[in-house]
């Protein structure tokens, strides 16, 4: 891009680490937004607040995304670097200021941010400050502006952040940022995109933190994940998250109808009905491909109903134990920890002749109290290995899975070791 020449007419609110003014472009006539540094900014060459903003326009303009501001213009050899680009007509921070916005609104919005944000992922680019101000409308469109806080993510570089050094905006700023900006992943974005849904969906701003219990109940797992406090606890990539959302607001039909006729069902099951059982046996098989419906509803199958199901049919209760095992890898809230931990400890009293299952079972438990670093599920894991301490293969198998994870049997040492245990288990403690 080559110099251009601008007018300034106005100062506008706003910009982030600099100042923008609404401007004319005399070439073209054109209207757009043009950013300077601010004052207060050390704007000497090769000073760190220069490459700060050097950095932010060549990130930026190399990002070349529908979803991504677009920068027309630039001169960062000046003594007083500048860039400029099309002038918005609102933010979402303006929306926000007169309340919660409707579901589908939230949703169009979220679609072409969360696009957009994959696409900077993909490239390598962190953007560390999402937040309502930074989210523009362009014309008709959505847009990611201000990578002022950018970060490389195979960028070695210390020397914009260190560590004790805070970047991002408090409200929506993932609680790593504050031991080690540096040092954050993808998931300090996931974060703040979390955080935005909750204030768009609430109406409130998300401080001191999200209040998930004003949330409508079907988004309440989904950003709990979204702001979960370890990194490791939330979506992995923004590509997942888009894909839990899709199927949480699926269209009505597909998405509450198998929720709602489950419970029915389970409630008729548990009145004695054992026909209800069959049939809900067969509605869970049938959508084993939805994973929030398997995520929200399999936890809650009770020890009864869990056993008419392993009698009824053996070989279709295996199937759903393996699909919530699979659908139970990763991180998860920690009540959710202690669900999934819950519910496999139910499955082990069944499946008293199914060996497979059992081990499926054992391991997630221990996996799930380890990597969660759960007490609770710690003494579910304990109470699981009393339950098999008599059989040989069981023993053996234990032994094992302690014994090919040495992290997993230091923590779940205290809690075994407060029971009387086969030799082989103890020893891997």
């Amino acid at each position: 891009m080559g110099r251009v020449r601008v007018t300034k007419h106005e100062q506008l609110r706003g910009g982030g680490q600099g100042t923008v003014w609404r401007a004319t472009r005399l070439d073209t006539n054109e209207t757009v937004v043009i950013k300077y540094p601010l004052d207060s900014l050390d704007m000497s060459e090769g000073s760190a607040d220069r490459r700060r903003f050097v950095r932010e326009v060549r990130y930026q303009s190399s990002l070349r995304h529908a979803g991504i501001m677009p920068i027309v213009g630039m001169n960062l050899k000046a003594s007083k670097p500048f860039f400029f680009m099309p002038l918005a007509s609102h933010s979402l921070e303006d929306l926000l200021k007169s309340g919660p916005l409707p579901e589908e609104v939230t949703l169009s919005i979220v679609a072409e941010i969360l696009a957009a944000l994959e696409y900077s992922h993909d490239q390598g680019v962190l953007h560390r400050d999402l937040k309502p101000a930074n989210l523009l409308y362009l014309q008709d469109r959505w847009v990611i502006s201000d990578f002022g806080l950018c970060r490389q993510i195979d960028s070695n570089s210390t020397t914009i952040t260190h560590v004790g050094t805070v970047v991002g905006s408090l409200a929506y700023m993932a609680p790593e940022q504050w031991d080690n900006a540096h040092a954050v992943e993808e998931t300090a974005d996931i974060y703040s995109v979390g955080q935005i849904i909750y204030h768009c969906l609430v109406g409130e701003e998300p401080w001191p933190r999200a209040r998930i219990g004003k949330l409508e109940e079907k988004y309440r797992y989904f950003i709990s994940r979204c702001v979960a406090e370890e990194p490791v606890e939330r979506f992995q990539s923004v590509s997942e998250m888009r894909r839990e959302l899709e199927l949480l607001t699926a269209p009505q039909v597909e998405l509450a109808s198998p929720t709602t006729r489950a419970n029915e069902l389970k409630t008729e099951a548990l009145a004695g009905r054992k026909e209800a059982v069959s049939r809900l046996l067969h509605l869970i098989v049938d959508s084993s491909d939805d994973e929030v419906f398997f995520k929200e509803f399999v936890p809650s199958l009770p020890l009864e109903i869990l056993h008419y199901m392993h009698e009824k049919d053996p070989v279709a209760f295996e199937g759903i134990v393996r699909t919530f095992d699979e659908y139970s890898e990763g991180g998860h809230p920690f009540d959710y920890t202690d669900e999934i931990a819950d519910f496999f400890l139910r499955v082990i009293r069944v499946a008293k002749y199914s060996r497979p299952i059992r081990r499926r079972s054992l391991r997630r438990i221990m996996i799930v109290g380890t990597y969660h670093n759960r007490f609770h599920v710690g003494e579910v894991f304990a109470q699981a290995v009393l339950l098999r301490k008599k059989d040989p293969e069981d023993v053996k198998y234990i032994a094992s899975l302690l014994a090919d994870d040495p992290h997993a049997a230091r923590f779940m040492g205290p809690y075994l070791k407060q029971y009387s245990l086969p030799r082989e288990i103890l020893k891997e403690l």
